[in-house]
């Protein structure tokens, strides 16, 4: 996992200069570890750390507003103005 503290900050500082596909692809592969440690408990990364439930729901959040553009419930604001700014800094919403 990319945040070894289940931290969504920690996480969006690592998606400075990713492309917008890299930066889906790293939040999905994100989410679906998180929830593998919930829903696997007997799996080697579930011995390391279990992020919980909200962290696999804020990634899947920060998916779902990087795809639509729309800011999904239960998203906090603070979290949403820091990955507005990895992404004016990735240029990525001049390309889509």
């Amino acid at each position: 996992m990319i945040s070894a503290n289940c931290d969504i900050r920690e996480f969006i500082s690592e998606l400075k200069n990713k492309d917008f596909f890299e930066m889906i692809y790293l939040l999905d592969k994100e989410a679906t570890e998180a929830e593998r440690q919930l829903y696997n408990p007997k799996s080697e990364m579930s011995e390391k750390q279990i992020c919980g439930a909200e962290y696999a729901s804020n990634l899947k959040n920060l998916i779902f507003y990087l795809r639509y553009g729309a800011r999904p419930r239960g998203l906090k604001q603070e979290d949403l103005n820091l990955l507005q700014s990895v992404c004016e800094k990735n240029r990525i919403w001049e390309s889509h």
